[in-house]
């Protein structure tokens, strides 16, 4: 009989063992003491083997016992979780990151026409899904919506890479693993799929021992990782950059990722490195919800936990977000690629007090104050300007108008087409333009600010010239009437819109005409700005 019950213990420990195992390969929980999930796992396997290990002890004692080590377990972790969270530690919550205030004037360059990112993630994935068609065995493959920004050869790109598109398609492409990623340029809006020369076999989309997750817990059991970002190197070759996290309030709370490991896509090879040793060609490190919940602990416990008046307390729009509104978008400053988000008072959600970028690559957060309007307000009055045409505004992001916070939108048509350009002054939102191109949008807007305007500026020189129009036509562009012409004395086309003179329905070919315009972004193309005839 003690024979048999011995057997029956242990199958019982080697299914509790099993039975762990499985757990563990599907939640991957690192295996530290100091994370919560850790805690959770280590208390699991515990209730695991007194619930099902020696059943046949059916003492009083026994079951006491085992009792109350599985409730004191779960309570002695729920106990470090509350003496390590913000109601304990308020104090130690709101000084985790340290917000510099900044000059945006001086400190974040003006941009230049071919400097605005007109390609949201939106727009990005619209065009990326497209590539993907002309691949071998396409159907294998999805693109990852996430598109983010980043700086590839000194241009502005929107990169995703391609995915499994589920798991018995990853069976069938697992031997030849994930061909490449797609690059959209965020200024031309032209979509590439990149091949690399040798395939992908890590991805978060992978299935087994290849899906990355797994392969970094294998590799780093102990470590609490935080998201991965897909990066390319300066030669287009594939690796993900994983953040590690450490607690640094109590004994298991206020994590802060402080080094990251690179590991590359096709050899699973990794290696951990500091926020210092980051190669240059990384642009996304720090994970954006990471960054905005310690941004929003800074401005949340500014004067307490229990502070029921919100006396002094702000929040990013980021953290106000609904379903309908993103609440940050990525940008270009001197810093780099920055994420972008406005920062409101927590009773007054329509207005802000400034705005933060959150640097991806060195975890700094500024904050630049710029009293005005918020994000959605500046859409709503873009989308006004063309309610008749129901197009619909992108999340602005704010870019520099000579010296002027500004928030850029494009307007898209319901097929998700861009079809026209609008800036919207942060601090008088009512001074908001729209136009068909860009760089009319940039002129409308400067001409409203009273400055000067692009066709006065360095960054787009105005010409002037003198021709007989040899050929002539007209076009309705969303309710406006434009000209376009060409002269006798070269070979390009402008574009005039009626706006400049309503006298221009007298023209033909043969008048003579004196113009002066600006190089679109269209090579051939000019945009006239004053004509006379």
């Amino acid at each position: 009989m003690s024979g048999s019950l011995n057997i029956r213990r242990i199958l019982t420990v080697v299914m509790s063992i099993l039975l762990g195992v499985v757990v563990y390969y599907f939640y991957l929980p690192a295996l530290n003491l100091r994370s919560l999930e850790g805690l959770y796992f280590i208390w699991f396997i515990i209730t695991l083997i007194l619930v099902i290990t020696f059943p046949n002890i059916p003492t009083n004692n026994s079951i006491l016992i085992r009792i109350v080590a599985i409730v004191g377990g779960f309570l002695l972790i729920l106990l470090l979780a509350v003496v390590s969270g913000p109601l304990i530690q308020t104090s130690a919550y709101q000084s985790l990151i340290d917000i510099e205030e900044g000059d945006f004037k001086n400190e974040v360059a003006s941009n230049n026409i071919d400097e605005i990112a007109v390609v949201d993630v939106a727009t990005a994935q619209r065009l990326g899904d497209r590539t993907i068609a002309s691949l071998k065995n396409s159907s294998w493959y999805d693109v990852d919506d996430e598109y983010n920004l980043i700086l590839y050869k000194g241009k502005q790109y929107r990169i995703s890479p391609l995915t499994y598109g589920g798991f018995f398609k990853y069976l069938s492409a697992s031997s030849s693993g994930i061909p490449g990623y797609v690059l959209v340029d965020a200024i031309t809006q032209e979509a590439t799929l990149v091949q690399t020369e040798k395939p992908i076999y890590y991805s978060p989309s992978a299935s087994f021992f290849n899906k990355l997750s797994r392969h970094l817990r294998i590799q780093y059991p102990f470590y609490v990782l935080g998201k991965s970002f897909f990066e390319i190197d300066e030669d287009g070759n594939p690796y993900w950059v994983t953040s590690v996290k450490n607690p640094k309030v109590g004994f298991c709370g206020g994590f802060t990722e402080d080094s990251f490991i690179i590991t590359d896509a096709t050899t699973g090879e990794s290696q951990e490195v500091s926020t210092d040793e980051l190669p240059s060609w990384i642009d996304h490190a720090f994970d954006l919800a990471y960054l905005m919940k310690l941004v929003n602990y800074n401005y949340e416990y500014i004067h307490g936990y229990f502070n029921f008046s919100k006396t002094d307390v702000n929040q990013t729009t980021y953290e106000s977000r609904d379903e309908n509104f993103d609440g940050y978008n990525t940008t270009i400053s001197s810093d780099g690629i920055v994420f972008y988000s406005g920062v409101t008072p927590a009773n007054a959600s329509n207005s802000i007090t400034g705005f933060v970028f959150a640097n991806p690559r060195t975890g700094k957060v500024k904050f630049y104050p710029a009293t005005g309007a918020n994000e959605s307000s500046a859409q709503t009055a873009a989308q006004g300007l063309v309610q008749d045409l129901k197009y619909t505004a992108t999340f602005p992001i704010i870019v520099n108008i000579d010296g002027n916070p500004t928030y850029f939108m494009t307007l898209k048509d319901q097929s998700g087409l861009i079809q026209r350009y609008a800036f919207s002054n942060v601090e008088n939102y009512s001074i908001t333009v729209q136009a068909f191109t860009l760089e009319e949008a940039l002129d409308s807007y400067r001409k409203e600010m009273g400055g000067s305007t692009a066709s006065e500026s360095d960054t787009n020189e105005v010409s002037s010239t003198t021709g007989q129009i040899t050929n002539i036509y007209t076009a309705e562009i969303d309710g406006y009437t434009y000209f376009y012409f060409t002269l006798a004395s070269d070979n390009n086309l402008y574009m005039s819109s009626i706006e400049n003179s309503n006298r221009q329905v007298l023209l033909q070919v043969g008048t003579n005409v004196t113009i002066k315009f600006t190089p679109s972004s269209e090579s051939g193309v000019c945009l006239v700005q004053e004509i006379s005839f």
